[in-house]
């Protein structure tokens, strides 16, 4: 029996419209899309609502991202996710509209921190009672300490970057002298999302906060704590060149060194500095001048690499 074209049947169904070949394609594949993101088709705005939804907290409405069906796990706030669908349509399918929908919405702005007894009526937190405090993926970490230090380059489009791999993790390779390419560091300092991905010979920073698996789909980001990951914030060439280049535009800008230290907290943190954590980081540099004899240069660094890794910086709260 010929089977003609069609949707699938467990997704409605139906027969495409007009298909209009050409000399370099049968128009399905065409048709498919068009299918796709059709208004009418409500399950493909279900789908990107509650991956946007996830990416802000955590876990999405529904918790198995992948599977929608009678395997997955059911919606958490059904409504909720109906709604924000409605909403992805009406406001043209713009993913930056919902990004900004959810990112002002209360929930979104609540306190990481339950308030009363929410905990106790709330201890898995199912309705959002607190903002279910989240790490930044290793993508979003590594454009964080480029940015910070004003070094980050947000040129979009063209070919992968390669940034700068540590001779140990070359040296893994068959090829070491051949394995990994070269860009120049104003390209090195590229988004992540451009950065080349060899499976056999990945990023560090990145491996150490949980990349996603490249060897197949990646629904959930698994986040893990683990030792290697304090020792790469603290002892990784990466993070003490950020570190360096951080220091490098604070001395750049400013004159003092308690304008060093507020100007550093603002950077890092995107809020001001209060007096008692400016008067603890006066100290500090007192303290490895006098105590571990650092140059007032090199104490900068150090302090500099103590603000990139404070949890307020890795931590969304």
């Amino acid at each position: 029996e010929v089977v003609e074209v069609g949707f699938p049947g467990m997704l409605g169904g139906g027969e495409p419209g007009s298909i209009q070949p050409t000399d370099e394609s049968s128009g399905r594949r065409l048709a498919l899309a068009r299918w796709i993101i059709d208004p009418d088709n409500i399950r493909t705005s279900r789908v990107i609502v509650n991956r946007i939804w996830q990416h802000h907290f955590g876990t999405g409405l529904v918790p198995t991202p992948n599977d929608f069906g009678m395997l997955g796990l059911p919606p958490t706030h059904p409504e909720l996710l109906d709604w924000l669908a409605c909403e992805f349509i009406e406001r043209g399918m713009s993913i930056k509209e919902m990004h900004r929908l959810i990112m002002t919405s209360k929930a979104y702005r609540r306190s990481g921190s339950p308030v009363g007894d929410a905990r106790s009526r709330d201890p898995l937190n199912a309705v959002l009672s607190w903002y279910p405090m989240k790490r930044l993926t290793a993508e979003e970490l590594r454009d964080s300490l480029l940015s910070v230090n004003g070094t980050l380059n947000l040129e979009l489009g063209g070919p992968s970057i390669y940034p700068k791999m540590p001779a140990e993790v070359l040296a893994t390779s068959s090829r070491p002298d051949a394995a990994w390419g070269n860009s120049t560091p104003e390209q090195a300092a590229r988004r992540s999302v451009y950065i080349h991905l060899k499976r056999s010979l990945l990023d560090p920073m990145l491996t150490a906060f949980d990349l996603a698996d490249t060897d197949s789909t990646c629904p959930v980001r698994f986040v893990t704590s683990q030792p290697t990951q304090a020792l790469t914030m603290l002892n990784s060439e990466f993070l003490n060149t950020q570190a360096h280049l951080l220091a490098d535009r604070l001395r750049a800008e400013y004159s003092s060194s308690e304008e060093h230290v507020r100007g550093g907290i603002e950077m890092a943190l995107c809020r001001p500095a209060n007096v008692t954590e400016v008067q603890q980081g006066l100290l500090l540099l007192d303290e490895f001048q006098e105590a571990d004899g650092l140059d007032p240069g090199l104490a900068l660094d150090r302090y500099c690499l103590l603000l990139l890794n404070l949890n307020e910086f890795i931590y969304v709260d």
